[in-house]
């Protein structure tokens, strides 16, 4: 096994040229496609009166394009301060002060944050949650190897998540160790919360930990991070540095949100059970997680924990 630290912004020696067909992509739009029509032959069975719920799809459609429309300027912004090659892919080094790794957590921000912005009357149930997942992987979908490199567009969306540390597995670590698996556990736990507790908004307490506690980790601890560890990357190949102040911006995300939604909580036992054990559980949780799969493994604990919390008290 390879011991290789990387530093944000610090190239492992990945490209692009291989064939996308012999690639992770190809694989991508299959699944895709396969759990598209298996979503679709299972809503015209149980439910098949959501596809009238027009109002649902429009604003799913309107969240996929404002995740699109961020993607894009964080594109814009890399291109701005990174140069490229021939191809459109961002060249930087781990010394220039911009990194990819940056622009990358607006895509973070979005895809699961986004999904979020629902009205009450939004459709309840797990099929409007695997429909906005599916949507969410969409956005994902378009940015394969043949859609990039044929269209700008697409190419600047592609070009604020591409952590040169991640080539060529940057689309494939972002699927299969984060965005998957997240969407999935969201999912799972959120009809949990809505049917078992009745308590839907207080899954976004993890939600929210997650994507702004983790998103601002990386920069907070690249600008103040003296102190520094690593992780392994989820195939065990490299070892990545994070920094103990970027870890306590997950608790200080996890204090704050667990104020915000204080109301949530049937009584005070529960809430000061969370506040003692959610913020610290989370951090270590963010801190000892494998390099692209920390989002996954801080939901599937932070869900757990606070389910535990609110059914125990």
């Amino acid at each position: 096994m390879q011991n290789n630290v990387l530093m944000p912004g610090e190239s492992s020696g990945g490209n692009y040229d291989e064939k996308w067909t012999k690639t992770f992509d190809l694989k991508f739009l299959i699944l895709w496609i396969i759990l598209f029509l298996l979503l679709l032959g299972w809503t015209i069975i149980y439910d098949p009166n959501l596809f009238n719920a027009k109002e649902f799809f429009m604003r799913s459609g309107i969240k996929l394009f404002v995740m699109m429309v961020l993607a894009l300027g964080g594109g814009m912004l890399c291109r701005h301060y990174c140069n490229t090659d021939e191809k459109g892919y961002i060249t930087t080094s781990k010394n220039k002060w911009f990194k990819v790794n940056y622009t990358r957590k607006i895509q973070h921000f979005a895809a699961y944050l986004v999904p979020l912005l629902s009205p009450p009357t939004a459709p309840l149930g797990i099929l409007p949650h695997l429909w906005e997942s599916l949507f969410v992987l969409f956005m994902f979908l378009v940015l394969i190897k043949p859609v990039r490199e044929f269209s700008t567009f697409f190419m600047l969306q592609f070009n604020s998540l591409d952590r040169v540390e991640d080539r060529p597995n940057t689309l494939k670590w972002i699927i299969l160790g984060n965005m998957l698996p997240g969407l999935l556990i969201i999912t799972i736990f959120k009809q949990v919360f809505e049917t078992c507790l009745n308590l839907p908004l207080l899954a976004s307490v993890v939600v929210l930990t997650v994507a702004i506690g983790d998103g601002l980790a990386e920069p907070v601890g690249t600008y103040l991070g003296k102190k520094k560890y690593v992780v392994p990357s989820w195939n065990l190949k490299n070892r990545y540095v994070r920094s103990y102040a970027g870890s306590a911006c997950v608790f200080l995300a996890a204090v704050l949100f667990l104020i915000l939604f204080r109301d949530q909580f049937a009584n005070p036992q529960e809430f000061w059970s969370a506040m003692i054990l959610f913020p610290p559980v989370m951090t270590l949780s963010e801190a000892f997680a494998p390099h692209s799969m920390d989002t996954p493994v801080m939901m599937l604990i932070g869900f757990s924990l606070l389910f535990g919390i609110c059914t125990i008290f």
